[in-house]
């Protein structure tokens, strides 16, 4: 097995400081810690032991319960709040029982299998609960039995996969089983299912893949992650390298999100765009995108109905796979990811309510969107979209944010994330503590007080995001500090230690636009730093692209709040449009994330000749 460049703290070193992260981590865990209801999680599996309850049972999807147990892991690990200890051990045991009652609980598909095992994985690494291990050890020889891997290994979710959906996902949990207590079943079971058509080709920097589901992609890049932390096999190191690289540059949306209408890797160059426009609007793409290929291998209309980004799921993807490069290769510039999914993806979502409402897709429509609770597609047998995937993906992305913010190496302590909160580490033969508090995501400001019994020299190191381009300014103990602060790079102080030192640095946030693709130049969206802001009315935009803080300016008393100077919205000289940031906007407001941009009105007025 390879070593890590950097080690990831322990998830009890990491403490939250106040924040909306804190604020939305702790709220998120009160909930799933007294609901959805043990009896109501266990129904589906004591109906099939023949054990009696009178629960009603979990409308939605009701699949989630591994993902469940894997946030209470994480949780615990971090808080110590013993509820959500006592949570999953009475979930494991109720899900135990029904096993032991009748060994057809353990057959399931390979999503729902695949869940259960990470959970059981996390219980096992992060809680040492011990019970679980020969119960993960059942339930992957029965998958062995049940699984058929001869179906076709190109990945389009289509009726030739007998049912087995995202079978890529499979090898990241195996592997980790086999980490964990050295049985080398799963591992050649995890080998079983590795994923060559799509790897070998991102290895390769071509991402003519065909259109894929998104999600579920993007996850399997952790398990060519771990099959490279297994194997040692430079190959997969190289997948996820050059997937990351790729899929950034041409896949994403300014806010980190991915997956119009759950599809990655679209057959058009300008399948983001496309994807943004109205069918009403689509006269400005001449046409393209309205019929389209998706991850099933057909076609099918563009609807609204799909949204933009699987946020929850989607994000808890990213995490991981930047957590895996962080730690693999100590480059600063696979944080920025990341970042901008914590920003503008699951912290820009409403809780999940008691009921099980969550918002699955985060939508970025040029012609305007909202954020709700209520899907607009209808399952076949008429569930409603509750109780589904990302109630499980959402708990999940909240426990990692303790384990975003720093790393170790031997020589010191490395900022990846400017979350606040206290990390404890070890540096110079010392436990040391560095409390970092800084205002972020308000602004770019990394706040750092060090904590020591005494003087102690290590490199303190902070990420240095790729959107922090200039102005960036370090500052020790009130002192100015020349120290390299280059995007993409780690700002490093190396030096003795006192206790109390404090440390400021400043990233600086300016305003930009980010263009949607190449193929609709003038589709943007405006950027605060890594924050997406939103227009609170449909506009066209007139002004200097490259210099938008000339005509866009901060609004007095408002903070992280802009607008434009009278005679930049089209036609209307006297209009001002105001934008906000995306990730504080909430449930059922009207948006407007993506703009038309022009330079002048005579660029505007061409464009629209004829129409």
């Amino acid at each position: 097995m390879i070593t890590y460049r950097l080690r990831g703290m322990e998830y009890a070193d990491v403490k939250l400081l106040p924040s909306p992260f804190k604020k939305q981590r702790d709220e998120t865990m009160a909930l799933y810690a007294r609901c959805p209801a043990n009896d109501d999680i266990l129904l589906p599996f004591r109906k099939k032991a023949g054990i009696p309850s009178d629960a009603l049972g979990m409308p939605g999807w009701g699949q989630s319960i591994g993902q469940y147990l894997g946030a209470y892991a994480k949780w615990w690990r971090n808080t110590g709040d013993e509820e959500v200890h006592k949570k999953a051990v009475s979930l494991f045991e109720g899900w135990r029982e029904c096993a032991e009652k009748d060994g057809r609980v353990l057959d399931m598909g390979t999503y729902p299998y695949e869940k259960m095992l990470g959970g059981l994985c996390d219980m096992i690494e992060y809680m040492g609960f011990e019970e679980a291990v020969p119960w993960m050890r059942r339930l992957t020889e029965r998958a062995k039995e049940n699984f058929d891997p001869d179906i076709p290994r190109d990945g389009l979710q289509d009726e030739r996969m007998k049912g087995q959906i995202e079978w890529y996902t499979l090898p990241e949990n195996l592997y980790r089983a086999y980490q964990l207590t050295g049985e080398e079943m799963y591992r050649d079971f995890a080998g079983q299912w590795l994923y060559p058509y799509v790897w070998d080709r991102l290895a390769a920097g071509d991402f003519r893949v065909g259109p894929r589901h998104a999600y579920s992609h993007v996850n399997s890049l952790s398990s060519a992650a771990r099959a490279y932390i297994v194997t040692g096999d430079e190959h997969y190191l190289e997948v996820i390298k050059r997937a990351y690289e790729g899929i950034t540059a041409d896949h994403t949306y300014c806010t980190g999100g991915y997956g119009p209408a759950e599809t990655l890797f679209g057959e058009d160059e300008g399948y983001l765009g496309n994807a943004l426009i109205s069918t009403w609007d689509h006269h400005f793409s001449k046409g393209k995108g309205i019929v389209y290929k998706n991850f099933a291998g057909g076609y099918v209309a563009r609807s609204d109905a799909w949204g933009s980004c699987e946020v929850s799921c989607c994000t808890w993807a990213v995490f991981k796979l930047c957590h895996y490069l962080l730690r693999l290769t100590g480059e600063a510039r696979f944080g920025d990811w990341a970042e901008r999914l914590l920003v503008n993806g699951v912290l820009g979502q409403p809780p999940v309510t008691e009921k099980g409402q969550c918002l699955y897709y985060a939508s970025y429509f040029a012609d305007g969107a909202i954020k709700s609770y209520d899907d607009r597609r209808l399952q076949h047998m008429g569930q409603n979209f509750v109780w589904v995937c990302c109630t499980g993906t959402f708990p999940q992305d909240t426990a990692e944010y303790a384990n975003m913010v720093a790393y170790t190496d031997s020589e010191g302590l490395y900022i990846s994330q400017l979350i606040p909160a206290e990390i404890a580490f070890e540096a110079g033969g010392k436990k040391l503590t560095l409390v970092s508090d800084g205002a972020f995501p308000f602004r770019g400001e990394g706040r750092f007080t060090l904590r020591s019994d005494g003087p102690v020299r290590f490199r303190l190191r902070v990420r240095v995001p790729g959107w922090a381009d200039s102005g960036n300014t370090v500052r020790v103990n009130g002192e100015t500090v020349s120290a390299p602060a280059e995007p993409d790079t780690w700002l490093t102080l190396d030096r003795t230690w006192q206790d109390g030192d404090r440390v400021e640095v400043d990233l600086n946030y300016r305003l930009r636009f980010s263009q949607v693709d190449g193929q609709h130049k003038d589709v943007c969206a405006l950027m605060w730093g890594p924050v997406a802001m939103c227009c609170d009315e449909m506009t066209v935009l007139v002004g200097d692209r490259e210099h938008p803080e000339e005509w866009i300016r901060p609004v007095e008393g408002m903070e992280n709040v802009f607008e434009t100077l009278p005679g930049h919205s089209g036609i209307y000289s006297h209009i001002c449009r105001r934008f906000y940031p995306y990730w504080q906007i909430g449930l059922m407001k009207w948006y407007y994330m993506y703009n038309r941009l022009y330079p002048d009105m005579e660029a505007l007025d061409r464009e629209h000749q004829g129409f």
